[in-house]
């Protein structure tokens, strides 16, 4: 899927009229008002522009994207330009690049970004386990099919990639028995599964859904094992975000406010997920909705050691330059503490 910008609604400004006092009947020598006197309306500030963008088409993006569609951000003072960029990589190069301000992509990318000195930070998780089933075609046997077979990821360094070599080892092979290709995005994925281009790969709803369809099967489940991920992440660089503390609130209290709202009103939330990830099935959707809004989001996206201290590990099977980060340096958890402490979430 092609990227392109989100359009921004115009927002009104209201000012309110002052009516004078007094006419032809008031009494000789009454005054009006003095000017100091007088009520005057506040304006309302113009809402703050952002140029935020989304590194995939997946469910995992789902909170900007409604709290857009909802005119959250609006509410909160942000006037946010939301675009798709498609592929974690490519997103990532368009913030360190100043293209944009902050990204939503994964942990991963942002690791690997990192170690290659990227000075970014990721602010907010909103998928803190994997969400991945590895797929192959109804054929599929046993590992032993797996040899020598390709197996299809979004991108190198990503959270695809990473989930993909767990399941390989899982199921008792290595990163040597199988040949991995970047196919460039999760939608280029999908699609490279279904055109047998790549033997195997992993999938997450709604995909899976298609995949399902077409006789893909599930051959190892790391969504059902609650394996900790750093899936998907508000990453924004160390810089703007020391300029921009006011913003970068508003922006993490927005999210917030929208997976609240979401959790409340699956029925709300169908059509928005419909518009993301441009799919129609609906059975697909509410199996979506689900997993991602009912298991998956928390309502405060604590960026917590934890997991990321696990992806490093992983991470570091195919980009031993992440192996001793020092995970402090790449997560700041100030502005979801700040928005748990004024009860944003309730």
């Amino acid at each position: 899927m092609g990227a392109g910008a989100l359009k921004v609604g115009a927002i009104a400004i209201c000012l309110a009229n002052v009516a004078g006092c007094g006419g032809s009947g008031a009494p000789s020598g009454a005054t009006g008002p003095s000017g100091s006197a007088a009520a005057s309306a506040t304006p309302t500030p113009a809402p703050i522009k952002v140029r935020a963008a989304y590194g995939n088409v997946t469910p995992a993006n789902l909170a900007p994207f409604y709290a857009k569609e909802k005119g959250i951000f609006l509410q909160n003072g942000l006037d946010v330009d939301l675009s798709l960029i498609d592929g974690g990589a490519k997103s990532m190069a368009a913030l360190l690049g100043n293209s944009v301000d902050i990204a939503q992509l994964g942990g991963t990318e942002l690791m690997s970004a990192y170690v290659g000195g990227g000075d970014a930070e990721a602010v907010a998780l909103f998928v803190p386990v994997s969400p991945w089933v590895l797929m192959a075609p109804a054929s599929y046997t046993g590992p032993n099919d797996l040899k020598g077979k390709t197996i299809g990821v979004a991108s190198k360094g990503g959270s695809s990639e990473v989930a993909a070599v767990q399941q390989i080892e899982r199921l008792g092979l290595t990163r040597s028995d199988v040949t991995i290709l970047a196919t460039g995005s999760v939608a280029n994925l999908t699609s490279a599964m279904l055109a047998n281009q790549v033997y195997a790969g992993p999938g997450h709803p709604p995909d899976t859904a298609a995949l399902f369809k077409a006789g893909y099967k599930v051959i190892m489940d790391l969504a059902a094992q609650k394996v900790p991920a750093v899936e998907n992440c508000t990453i924004v660089t160390k810089k703007y975000a020391s300029e921009h503390k006011d913003v970068m609130q508003k922006y993490v209290d927005s999210l917030i406010q929208s997976i609240v709202a979401m959790k409340k009103d699956k029925p709300g939330t169908i059509p928005v997920m419909q518009k993301l990830l441009n799919v129609t099935d609906q059975d697909a959707l509410s199996q979506t909705y689900d997993y991602y809004v009912t298991q998956i989001f928390p309502v405060y996206p604590t960026v917590a050691a934890k997991e990321w201290l696990y992806s490093r590990d992983e991470l570091a099977k195919s980009n031993a330059a992440v192996k001793d980060l020092d995970i402090t340096k790449v997560i700041d958890n100030t502005y979801v503490k700040n928005a748990q402490d004024r009860k944003v979430g309730g």
